[in-house]
């Protein structure tokens, strides 16, 4: 997939943003033994992922807001058609432990015709295993340039689902052969999702303001999306 100039432009920001994060994980692994130290040079590290990439965003696309995940705002314009919604680090608990199950995440999101929010794009990059997700509206959804698709395995299978509310799946998947896995990144839990390495993923809508944009990339895979009262379905 050739990539529009949107998703080209956060792909690049991601990449910039990204680029000593090897170096910075080394340093995490030696300091897990002081978990202040840890805290520490992990919010450090947070921070220059975010200013890079708010520079970044900012510098080609002066216009567009910028919405974080951790609350703040950057807001050029309040009638603004385009807003990118950005996880500096998704799965922060991980990261200051050394575990590399966590991203950098940004969806863009476009105010169309009828007033609504709509997501265009999404890029989600593990930065540890070199794996970059994206996807476009109608596009499809991809993975380093090959395109994925949702599992097919079925109910009669084995399906593997994540959660943070293991209870609540056990009641809806009871009879059925399943397994429950929580990576402490739901982005990452999404991208799985789309490249068929989980069959389910559900979510409390609380919890989830800032990731409906990321669904795309399973509406992409051709994966379905089921919003309840409490709870996020997305699955295969």
């Amino acid at each position: 997939m050739r990539y529009s100039a949107n998703l080209n432009v956060i792909i690049k920001a991601i990449e910039k943003a990204t680029a000593h994060m090897p170096r910075d994980f080394i340093e995490l692994e030696n300091l897990q033994s002081n978990p202040t130290s840890a805290n520490k040079f992990a919010n450090s590290c947070y921070n220059r992922v975010k200013k890079i990439l708010a520079e970044d965003l900012s510098k080609f696309r002066p216009d567009y807001n910028l919405i974080f995940s951790d609350g703040e705002k950057i807001i050029k314009n309040k009638n603004a058609e385009f807003s990118y919604l950005i996880f500096p680090v998704d799965g922060m608990n991980n990261m200051t432990r050394s575990n590399p199950d966590f991203t950098v995440a940004i969806a863009l999101e476009h105010v169309n015709e009828t007033g609504q929010k709509e997501s265009i794009s999404v890029a989600i990059s593990k930065i540890f295993g070199g794996e970059l997700y994206y996807c476009e509206k109608g596009f499809g959804a991809y993975l380093n340039n090959r395109r994925i698709r949702v599992s097919k395995r079925t109910n009669s299978e084995a399906i593997i689902a994540a959660t943070e509310d293991q209870a609540e799946l056990g009641k809806r998947l009871e009879g059925k052969n399943f397994s429950i896995r929580s990576y402490g990144c739901r982005s990452l839990e999404l991208a799985y999702l789309a490249a068929a390495r989980l069959e389910m993923g559900l979510f409390k809508k609380q919890d989830c303001e800032l990731l409906k944009p990321f669904l795309l990339l399973v509406r992409e895979a051709g994966g379905k999306i089921s919003e309840e009262e409490k709870f996020i379905l997305a699955s295969n």
